[in-house]
């Protein structure tokens, strides 16, 4: 046999080894794709400690125990029981919610299966008990009131996950106080816009009116710096505090090198306080 008949063959079978490859690939593409796990689904039945749970996978169902801590809620009064897919991850979570006679506040504890374990965890992660809660797109809402004031938490859904963004306090005030989280850790603070939604709330600033207005480093007369800023300064305000003389407010400044001072300045000094 010649050499270029040779070479001719080895092509012919090279190519047929290839289109061989990319038939059994599609083939394999084809089948990940459209037999693809079906979500576990939960159910629940019962009240109180007879309480039963179920986790159901391919057609395929065990009985899950509840915790204790989850029995123990049910009998400090959290006995009304629901399940809603609050992470977005297509399993719902089981939900514990107590109905306080006369209390505005309808809170839950929050109990997540795991299906490696199957196994159900409470949601530790919730900062606040969860009250009144909204799902809005990819948040989850969280309010309540403590006292005279409504405050609100929100969190981030994602990863299959709920992630505390930020916390508001005195919802319906003159301004909200604002608190910001990293993680599980308070990263930052500063005063909002008073708005029904969260989403239209906005970062507060405003103009100093003095002459010369004193920082201070602390909310307290005695505690004034060398610092001060002057009339037609733009600060942000970022928190309020008040004593029996004076009304404060922390503030950041920008300088025009680009350095943040973070101090406190009197009401009387800045246009806010005109409102």
């Amino acid at each position: 046999m010649t050499k270029e008949k040779l070479n001719s063959k080895f092509c012919t079978a090279f190519i047929y080894y290839l289109l061989a490859g990319a038939i059994l690939l599609a083939t394999t593409n084809t089948f990940a794709t459209t037999n693809k796990e079906k979500p576990t689904t939960l159910s629940a039945n019962g009240s109180g400690a007879a309480i039963s749970i179920t986790a159901c996978h391919e057609d395929i169902c065990k009985a899950i125990t509840p915790p204790e801590t989850m029995l123990d809620a049910i009998h400090d009064g959290y006995s009304q029981i629901s399940l809603e897919d609050l992470t977005l991850d297509g399993i719902p979570e089981i939900i514990l919610t107590h109905n306080a006679e006369g209390s505005v506040n309808a809170c839950s504890k929050v109990y997540r299966y795991d299906s490696k374990f199957e196994t159900l965890h409470s949601m530790d992660n919730i900062r606040n008990q969860l009250c009144n809660y909204s799902i809005n797109n990819d948040h989850l809402v969280s309010s309540y009131r403590s006292g005279a004031k409504w405050h609100e938490d929100i969190y981030k859904i994602k990863n299959n996950d709920l992630i505390l963004a930020f916390s508001d306090s005195c919802i319906g005030c003159d301004y909200i106080n604002r608190t910001i989280y990293l993680g599980s850790t308070e990263t930052d603070t500063l005063l909002v816009t008073d708005n029904l939604d969260y989403r239209l709330r906005t970062p507060i600033s405003t103009t100093v009116i003095s002459q010369k207005a004193t920082l201070y480093s602390e909310p307290n007369i005695n505690r004034a710096t060398k610092m001060y800023l002057i009339n037609g300064d733009e600060v942000a305000l970022t928190d309020a505090t008040s004593d029996e003389n004076y009304f404060w407010y922390k503030i950041r400044y920008a300088t025009k090198e680009g350095r943040l001072i973070n101090a406190w300045l009197q009401c009387e000094d800045v246009k806010f306080c005109e409102k």
